[in-house]
């Protein structure tokens, strides 16, 4: 199972070249984009380390906040929000349940833009 928390085709729009191509565009609107991509970037990096250290990377939306208090010392954060490294085998129902519910939404955002 794939437990990738960054869309797949996020690379493809990437932002960097748009001031050169679009240098009129507005700054609020590339500020966001830039956002996005750099927030998915992270994530991306964030997850390869998890990954090579044998854990994923379960968001904390995912998590009962008694369960964010008692791996605190696995925490990432990445902008405001935070994932924690975790073994699947330390996951519960419920979160195993959010995180495919969480997988999905990002399979959908993938599809959509």
């Amino acid at each position: 199972m794939n437990y990738s928390l960054v869309p797949e085709h996020y690379k493809e729009k990437d932002p960097r070249s748009l001031l050169y191509h679009f240098p009129s565009i507005p700054v609020v609107k590339f500020a966001k984009i830039t956002q996005k991509f750099y927030f998915f970037k992270q994530l991306e990096i964030a997850q390869d380390i998890a990954n090579r250290m044998g854990y994923i990377l379960l968001p904390s939306v995912c998590m009962h906040w008694e369960r964010v208090k008692q791996f605190a010392d696995r925490r990432i954060k990445i902008g405001r929000n935070s994932f924690f490294m975790m073994k699947l085998e330390e996951l519960t129902e419920t979160e195993n349940r959010k995180l495919q519910e969480y997988l999905e939404e990002i399979r959908e955002y993938g599809k959509t833009k």
